[in-house]
């Protein structure tokens, strides 16, 4: 099995759950459907964004996408694929610097964040209510940092939306589920230092919270226990992987790989002698190098694992289909 790495004229900003976003050359928006082989991307000429490009990417009828246009202004974009055409949203209703869609059991979500009294607030809107200025859907977490580096989050076809990071004022990384009313804590034992992925299995079976803890990967699976108060989890058996303190260039040291089709995780970890994208073969773990860079996102789609690795997507044979 060889990485190949899918070209575009530009750089990839946002994966996830099977499509990727980024700002061509020329400054404009592409997207692209992620597959092996891989797809061309499709460009939208009169969609200028400024450097940072994409911010946010999630799945639909259409692809939705968050960024600042030429203006300045914090969008969100309905995307055909046919017509090239794009659909804006402005969002200065909720007042937000920053902002990602989402799409978890039957909800279209916004998240955005703001500034607070210095400090960073995370809320969660219906996509509709983002768009006119409603009330969110709970109340707001705050943030040890900014959201692109403080928080990871992740969604799956049957579960809530998991948030996980540096949440909440606590001293310890948490992570949290959105209910139906308001946020609810996931207990996590043992409580990783550092909290760095969010990932579920094809389907919405299960549920994984991947992270840090004395320098290893620790990996737990939400568990679907009608409790009430903190929701619980099992921590999921993992190999010995000795992750990097912290990766160059923002890149994450535990990243799971999101949609996989198996009943166990699969991560790629930034180790001391590069990254690796590891599996269980139904025996053993496996585990494969992978190429050099900071490790942003990963998911499996198509019969491939596709990583977002800097600023470019490399994709590989999903080492666990068939």
């Amino acid at each position: 099995m060889d990485w190949m790495r899918f070209a575009v004229a530009g750089r990839v900003t946002a994966l996830q759950r099977g499509l990727c976003a980024g700002i061509s050359d020329e400054g404009t928006v592409f997207v692209a459907h992620l597959r092996m082989p891989h797809a061309s991307p499709t460009t939208y000429d009169d969609l200028l964004v400024d450097s940072f490009g994409v911010l946010g990417i999630a799945p639909g009828d259409e692809a939705w996408l968050t960024g600042r246009g030429a203006d300045g202004r914090l969008q969100l974009w309905s995307a055909r694929d046919g017509d090239h055409a794009v659909v804006p949203h402005p969002l200065s209703a909720v007042d937000a610097m920053w902002a990602a869609p989402a799409k978890d059991a039957g909800r279209e979500l916004v998240l955005s964040s703001h500034l607070r009294d210095g400090s960073w607030q995370l809320c969660v809107h219906d996509r509709e209510a983002a768009i006119s200025g409603g009330p969110p859907r709970s109340r707001a977490l705050a943030l040890a940092g900014s959201p692109d580096t403080a928080v990871v989050f992740g969604c799956s076809e049957k579960d809530p939306l998991v948030v996980a990071g540096r949440i909440d004022g606590m001293q310890s990384a948490t992570a949290w589920a959105l209910g139906d009313g308001d946020w609810r804590r996931i207990h996590l034992a043992p409580a990783p230092s550092a909290l760095t992925s969010v990932a579920s299995a094809w389907g919405g079976r299960h549920t994984w919270i991947g992270g840090v803890l004395e320098g290893r990967a620790v990996v737990h699976e939400l568990l679907p226990l009608p409790f009430r108060g903190p929701l619980r989890t099992t921590a999921v058996p993992m190999p010995h992987l000795e992750l990097v303190n912290v990766p160059e260039a923002g890149g994450r040291p535990l990243v799971l790989v999101d949609d996989v089709a198996g009943d166990r995780p699969v991560c790629v970890a930034a180790m001391a002698r590069g990254n690796r994208l590891c599996w269980h073969d139904g025996t053993e773990w496996k585990a494969l190098p992978a190429p050099d860079g900071p490790v942003r996102a990963a998911c499996s789609t198509g019969g491939a694992v596709h990583v977002l690795i800097g600023q470019s997507v490399w994709s590989i044979e999903d080492p666990t289909a068939g």
